[in-house]
């Protein structure tokens, strides 16, 4: 029986243009970081800063790993970014959400929950603090209480698609893999969960698009060994069929 479903949140439950994003992204983030870094390295930063989380052994925080590799030579100027990045999420993120639509079927599965005995986790990658976490799934007309664990930055020490994520994870709510369904769109990052001895349902949504949604996250995980991650789904589909295959597992 599934006890918990998994979901995760960039082009699963929301849908958008990773390059294009990211590029906005950049471009609002610049301008409360220009006193500090240039514009033309904020980027390369922010990417090397993501890169190093990825990399994360365990022994930290992502948090604490992404400033530590973020503010390299500006020590003491830390808690200062980290605040001017947090105020960003606060006040300006909410701006990109012109940028991303809603999944099909998100309302439904979210509704076919609702009074279950099922705990949610919202499982996306952890390289957003919980800030901009909450922002996001509100752009999936998702509220925090609705889920049982958001994973994010400041309370993970590993990423996808590391297995140590998954098993922080059942950690965190105490439950068996087994007893688990991740739901997600990218065939390395979120199906690798079955080698954990996970259910996964694979979101096909996504390539609906002709551009590549996962050209950053193809960036960030490249020169990193997951060569031997892919694995078979053991369903796939339109989110909105989800629901059905819900009914047999719960």
């Amino acid at each position: 029986m599934t006890k918990t479903i998994l979901f995760d949140l960039d082009n699963t439950l929301i849908l958008f243009d990773e390059a294009k994003f990211f590029k906005a992204y950049i471009k609002k983030v610049a301008p409360i970081m220009s006193d500090i870094v240039s514009p033309h390295v904020l980027w390369q930063m922010v990417l090397s800063s993501t890169k190093a989380v990825l990399h994360n052994n365990g022994e930290l925080t992502n948090k604490e790993v992404f400033n530590q590799t973020f503010t390299k030579g500006l020590e003491d100027q830390t808690e200062e970014i980290w605040q001017r990045f947090i105020k960003f999420y606060r006040n300006e993120f909410d701006q990109l959400k012109t940028l991303v639509n809603v999944n099909k079927g998100v309302s439904e599965i979210f509704s076919f929950l609702s009074g279950k005995n099922i705990k949610i986790v919202i499982a996306s990658n952890p390289f957003w603090p919980s800030v901009a976490m909450e922002k996001r799934m509100g752009w999936a007309g998702l509220d925090k209480n609705q889920v049982h664990l958001i994973t994010h930055m400041e309370n993970m020490h590993f990423c996808k698609p590391r297995l140590e994520y998954y098993q922080e994870i059942c950690h965190k709510i105490n439950e068996k893999p087994e007893d688990c369904l991740m739901v997600g769109d990218d065939p390395v990052n979120d199906m690798v969960a079955k080698k954990l001895g996970m259910r996964t349902f694979l979101a096909t949504d996504s390539r609906q698009f002709k551009n590549q949604l996962h050209e950053i996250s193809k960036k960030i995980r490249f020169g990193f060994a997951f060569k031997k991650t892919r694995v078979d789904p053991d369903y796939s589909g339109p989110l909105i069929q989800l629901p059905e295959i819900l009914a047999a597992l719960i």
